[in-house]
């Protein structure tokens, strides 16, 4: 029987969650909203449109787009300055060769994944990807989680999400998959619990060094 582990992207394995936070914020000040960075970083996760009305419900449709132009231009600049989360090739390595279908569910869209994933040095571990193209809605709607577990034709019984925020959390849960976090987003413990996770990691070289007693054992 095919087992998997979906994984999110940002800041789950690589370290990019904070400068997401900086070009938002400055995406939102251009357009004179002073936004506290500290609530940016809890909406990171989310897909551009959808963290800019969660953040700013009352902006308008052209206000949020010009919002999102401006985290664009100054994030994709940094893409090469990227950073894989410690352990991170390593960890989808090992989940690969120990016969796991290894997924990267992201709101991304595909030119950054794919960048992002070259980042990791692990692309060939990676069996599928599902991007912010192939999904109307955004975590913590389950529709990202849903269309990996159908893509991959993983079942969600044996299948497993590891990710760095509450959205992703709250998004596996609905989509009836377990779930692992990593603090490597920024997000403290409590709140990873409170959203479901059925256990928390430093990050993926923490995770890979317990792989054997985590919840995604009972998968190996």
């Amino acid at each position: 029987m095919r087992r998997g582990v979906i994984f999110d992207i940002d800041g789950t394995l690589v370290d990019t969650n904070y400068l997401h936070v900086v070009t938002w914020w400055e995406g939102f000040r251009r357009q004179g909203h002073d936004v506290l960075m500290v609530d940016i970083h809890g909406a990171i996760g989310r897909a551009g449109k959808d963290l800019v009305e969660y953040l700013l419900p009352e902006a308008s449709e052209e206000e949020a787009e010009a919002i999102k132009g401006v985290h664009s231009e100054l994030y994709k600049p940094h893409l090469d300055e990227v950073r894989p989360v410690p352990g991170a090739g390593e960890l989808l390595h090992t989940l690969a060769g120990r016969g796991m279908v290894v997924v990267l569910a992201t709101s991304a869209p595909k030119d950054e994944a794919d960048r992002l994933i070259e980042v990791t040095g692990a692309r060939e571990a990676v069996s599928v990807l599902v991007d912010a193209d192939d999904v109307d809605k955004s975590k913590p709607h389950p529709e990202p989680v849903r269309q990996a577990l159908e893509k991959s034709g993983l079942d969600p019984r044996h299948t497993i999400m590891v990710g760095d925020s509450v959205w992703d959390m709250l998004a596996a849960r609905q989509a009836k998959v377990g779930c692992v976090a990593l603090r490597s987003g920024g997000i403290d413990s409590g709140s990873l619990r409170e959203a479901g996770a059925e256990a928390v990691y430093k990050d993926c070289h923490d995770l890979l060094q317990h792989l054997d007693e985590s919840p995604i054992a009972r998968l190996l």
